[in-house]
């Protein structure tokens, strides 16, 4: 990457479907593909460093439902949303699995918020406009 080029202009941003659509999607695939990463760890690291690898992984799928809420939070309506991010923003349910992997229950919950308040603004939307 040139020195002149921002990470929000690289290939794989753009691949993702730039801006905020990019961050969404990244918000649900890290937490996912870290799972292999924390297996990883996991096997070829002493066992008194499991623990750091799970909270590392609890940290890294909240993160990821945080910064899909927050995304939320600054696209609420489906109308006004870049194309793709509505999608995006419905199958961050699938935090859940990482959640799950660590027994991370707060995150097992709260990686539902986020599509259960996507149908919501749907409905929402829909209901007002009719």
């Amino acid at each position: 990457m040139s020195p002149n080029r921002s990470l929000a202009d690289s290939a794989v941003v753009a691949r993702l479907g730039g801006g905020v659509v990019a961050a969404a999607r990244l918000c649900v695939i890290v937490p996912a593909v870290f799972i292999v990463v924390y297996f990883l760890l996991a096997i070829v690291t002493p066992r008194s460093f499991v623990p750091v690898w799970v909270w590392t992984e609890r940290a890294v799928v909240s993160a990821g439902i945080l910064g899909v809420l927050w995304i939320f939070t600054r696209h609420p309506w489906h109308s006004r949303r870049p194309a793709g991010l509505t999608h995006d923003l419905a199958v961050s349910c699938l935090l859940v699995l990482p959640a799950v992997v660590t027994g991370f229950w707060p995150a097992v919950f709260g990686a539902f918020v986020t599509p259960l308040m996507v149908a919501g603004s749907a409905i929402t939307e829909r209901f007002r406009s009719a």
